[in-house]
């Protein structure tokens, strides 16, 4: 995960999803979200569908899920706050309670940010 500050920065990965190109416009490497001196206040995330308990559908390899564990336990280890996990959401995107089946490695979402509104799911994201 690196910071970005345009589009420009994005380029395709093989599965053709648009990610940050390992250096920005200058030629400067990005800083490895992994490799932080600071803790990152929010992790906005994709996904197919989601439902009001903060489940969330991905495409299903598990990336995500993955990538915010090993977040997640570097923020612990460090004393940081957890970031707050949004999920970002056309309204028809979200199902009704039981239809989106997890497993023990799926990570909720704290919000749902949709043209409806937002969807606070947990304590942090009414806290925040």
């Amino acid at each position: 995960m690196f910071n970005i500050s345009s589009v420009g920065d994005l380029i395709a990965n093989s599965m053709d999803i648009l990610e940050p190109a390992p250096v920005d416009a200058e030629g400067n490497e990005r800083e490895e979200v992994m490799h932080a001196k600071e803790p990152i206040d929010l992790f906005l995330l994709p996904g197919l569908a989601f439902d009001r308990s903060g489940r969330r559908l991905g495409r299903g390899g598990g990336y995500y899920d993955t990538f915010l564990k090993s977040y997640q336990d570097l923020a612990r280890a460090r004393n940081w706050k957890l970031p707050l996990l949004v999920a970002l959401s056309y309204s028809v995107q979200i199902m009704e309670e039981g239809v989106i089946s997890v497993t023990s490695d799926d990570i909720p979402v704290d919000a749902i940010v949709s043209p409806a509104g937002v969807i606070h799911i947990s304590p942090a994201a009414s806290e925040r």
